[in-house]
């Protein structure tokens, strides 16, 4: 498969292009390699703003090695075919550091933006186990930079709810995790739905760590589509209405092989992922 994009790269062909680039922090000197994938009609939509996923993996790809980043989540599956009309961004963390250790984000974004037509209202963050806490963080480090996250079996601080009160969050975490506590999910939304957040919860009975398949379903990018980032401006702060509150019931899943359904309360309207 990766000699495959190598020869649509050549070419300029696009099934999902697969491009390797290297990001310099020229205060800091830190150096992050990332994947960009792109629509497979990319050249076609040149005229339009597209919106762009940041994706986080987990401990176990970090490294030098940037094709390790394909191994699970959502560059596996686009790796394996899947389509989607976002630009999807999969930056490579070091060993020995974490999302939050050095500021990679705001090279790497400003690149993006350079080489490629992005809605800048359209940037989503998501990413599963280390790069779950690292979408935690970063959103609240940098919390009118996303229109929404999707933070997988992750976990934050509590203290972090009041900041994220505007920005609307997708959890997903496993019941039977054993290296992340589904508590610490629990515990985050707690504190969000405590500041009336509009905050989803899908808490997957009969799962553990291996969560990823939710990269695979569509809901989630649809999802992501219902949002565009919310002005900041005081004045335009002041009028904006909440968002509704999104609650979850515990699902069962009980064939991590086979598609699973969440059914989602959402003003009493079922959902499915």
């Amino acid at each position: 498969m990766h000699r495959i994009v190598v020869v649509f790269l050549m070419f300029g062909l696009f099934f999902f292009s697969n491009q390797t680039t290297e990001a310099q922090n020229t205060d800091k000197k830190v150096r992050y390699n990332y994947l960009t994938f792109l629509p497979e009609n990319y050249d076609s939509l040149k005229h339009e703003l597209l919106p762009v996923i940041f994706y986080l993996h987990g401990r176990s790809v970090s490294g030098t090695d940037i094709n390790r980043i394909k191994r699970y989540g959502l560059p596996y599956f686009l790796d394996k075919g899947k389509k989607l009309d976002f630009i999807v961004v999969a930056p490579q963390c070091p060993w020995g550091k974490n999302w939050a250790s050095e500021n990679w984000l705001d090279t790497i974004f400003s690149e993006i933006n350079a080489n490629y037509q992005i809605d800048q209202s359209r940037v989503y963050l998501t990413g599963m186990s280390l790069g779950g806490f690292g979408t935690w963080e970063l959103a609240n480090r940098y919390p009118h930079r996303f229109a929404a996250i999707a933070p997988l079996c992750g976990g934050a601080k509590d203290e972090w709810a009041e900041n994220l009160t505007h920005l609307p969050i997708w959890v997903f975490h496993g019941a039977k995790d054993k290296l992340v506590s589904v508590t610490r999910s629990d515990q985050m939304v707690e504190a969000l739905k405590a500041q009336e957040a509009p905050v989803v919860y899908s808490r997957l009975a009969g799962l553990g760590h291996d969560i990823h398949r939710v990269y695979d379903d569509d809901n989630l990018y649809e999802w992501f589509r219902n949002f565009s980032r919310r002005p900041v401006d005081e004045a335009e702060k002041n009028s904006l209405k909440p968002l509704p509150v999104i609650q979850v019931t515990e699902v069962l899943c009980p064939d991590t092989n086979s598609q699973h359904q969440l059914h989602i309360r959402n003003n009493h309207q079922p959902a499915v992922l």
